[in-house]
């Protein structure tokens, strides 16, 4: 099988269009206790983290409906950065469903309860979480430098 290329950077209009749906169905699952949308956010995710963006039907859905109504603003972000944070979304995601599994609600609901916060902050405030860690791994040293130029600052301190 041919690996696909990811893309060097993604449009932060989707992202945070993609972040507005993560929110709306995590804020779904605890406000029903279903666990139906997080089979979808798992799905999702694993298509963000495993192949690419563009494959993501949250992504579709974000780029064809919420961005044109939304007034985002028009800007290009790293992508291995919204990758790792994507992989943390698809870590929570798999635990929240394993605690549904083992009827451990509470567990699930906290589990999911955070993920909506950190997708809430991305959505409205552009603050990513998963973003901020990953500088961390690069002022660290455990990430390279050149996997986000958006990341290091001008004399290379990282954020």
């Amino acid at each position: 099988m041919k690996k696909l290329n990811r893309p060097y950077r993604v449009s932060e209009k989707a992202v945070r269009g993609v972040a507005l749906q993560v929110f709306i169905l995590s804020l779904a699952t605890i406000l029903t206790g279903s666990y139906i949308p997080v089979i979808i956010l798992l799905f999702d995710f694993a298509i963000r983290v495993i192949l690419i963006p563009q494959f993501s039907p949250l992504a579709w859905i974000s780029r064809k409906l919420i961005v044109p109504i939304a007034g985002f603003r028009k800007k290009q972000v790293v992508f291995k950065p919204k990758r790792f944070a994507a992989a943390i979304g698809m870590v929570m995601s798999a635990l929240s469903l394993f605690f549904f599994y083992q009827e451990k609600t509470p567990a699930a609901l906290t589990t999911i309860s955070i993920l909506a916060l950190f997708s809430f902050l991305e959505a409205f405030f552009k603050f990513c979480a998963g973003c901020k860690i990953f500088g961390l791994l690069m002022k660290l040293g455990i990430v390279s430098e050149d996997e986000c130029p958006d990341c290091v600052y001008g004399d290379g301190s990282g954020i």
